[in-house]
C-alpha cells in the first residue's frame, strides 16, 4: 500500500510538472521528425517501411538524456527540500519508497513511449512493416528505460543537486553505451571487445530489437535494475542511520 501511495504521488507530480511536458515534447517531436525523414529516405531504396533508424540511432541516446532528466529530481529534490529525512522517519520500509518512486517515473516514461506507437502505425499505411522487430524493439525499449532509470534513481540519491544528478547519470550511461562500440577493441584489445560489449545495455537492446527475445537479455536487464535499486536502498539505510 505504501509503495502505491508513493507511486501515485510521483506519477501525479510528473503530469503536473511543466518540465516533464517540455521533455515529452522534445522527445516526441525530434523522434517523430527523424523517424519520418529517415524512413522516407529509406522508402526510396527498400520496398518495406523500416523503423530501425528510430530504435538504433535515436531512442537509446534520447533515453540516455531523457531518463536522467526525469530521474534527477526523485531523491535530489527531497533532499533539497528537507523532506527526505521526514520520509525516512515514516513507518515505511526503504524498499517501498524506492519501488514507488521507480515505477512512478517508469510509468510516465512508458506513457511517452506509448505515444510513439503512432509512428509505426502511420508508416504501415505507406509501406509493408515487419511488426516482429518493432514489437521486440518496444519491449527492449521498456527494459532499456527501466535500466537507465534505476541508475538515475541511484545517482539522485547521492546528491541534493538535480543538475549534478543529471550530468553524472548522462556521463555514466554514455560510458556504458560506449562499451558496445567496436572501437573499444582498439584500446583494450580484440579479445576484450566481446567482454565489454556484454556489459553494455545497448548490446542487449539490439539483440531484442531484432525480434528475438533471449532469456539472457531479460536476465541482464533485471540484474542491472536490481543492482542499482539495491545500491539505492543501501544509500537510504546509511542516511536513516545517520538520522
Amino acid at each position: 500500500m505504501a509503495s502505491f501511495v508513493i507511486f501515485q504521488r510521483e506519477l501525479r507530480s510528473y503530469f503536473l510538472s511543466p518540465i516533464a511536458y517540455v521533455i515529452g515534447v522534445f522527445f516526441l517531436g525530434i523522434g517523430g521528425y527523424l523517424t519520418f525523414q529517415l524512413s522516407l529516405f529509406e522508402f526510396g531504396r527498400a520496398p518495406e517501411a523500416n523503423m530501425s533508424y528510430y530504435f538504433t540511432q535515436y531512442l537509446p541516446y534520447a533515453f540516455g538524456i531523457m531518463t536522467p532528466a526525469i530521474a534527477m529530481r526523485l531523491w535530489a529534490e527531497e533532499r533539497k527540500l528537507g523532506t527526505l529525512e521526514l520520509l525516512l522517519t515514516f513507518p515505511v520500509h526503504n524498499r517501498q519508497l524506492i519501488i514507488g518512486k521507480f515505477f512512478g517515473a517508469l510509468v510516465f516514461i512508458m506513457a511517452l513511449l506509448a505515444l510513439t506507437l503512432i509512428y509505426p502505425l502511420t508508416m504501415s499505411l505507406y509501406g509493408k512493416l515487419d511488426w516482429g522487430p518493432v514489437i521486440g524493439s518496444y519491449l527492449g525499449a521498456c527494459l532499456l528505460a527501466a535500466s537507465y532509470l534505476s541508475l538515475g534513481l541511484f545517482v539522485s540519491s547521492i546528491t541534493s543537486d538535480q543538475i549534478i544528478a543529471l550530468l553524472v547519470s548522462v556521463v555514466a550511461l554514455t560510458v556504458l553505451n560506449l562499451l558496445a562500440h567496436p572501437a573499444i577493441g582498439f584500446f583494450f584489445g580484440p579479445g576484450m571487445t566481446e567482454f565489454f560489449s556484454v556489459l553494455s545495455p545497448l548490446t542487449h537492446f539490439s539483440s531484442i530489437g531484432r525480434g528475438v527475445v533471449d532469456l539472457g537479455d531479460i536476465i541482464y536487464y533485471v540484474a542491472f535494475c536490481a543492482f542499482f535499486l539495491v545500491l539505492n536502498g543501501l544509500v537510504l539505510n546509511v542516511r536513516k542511520q545517520k538520522g
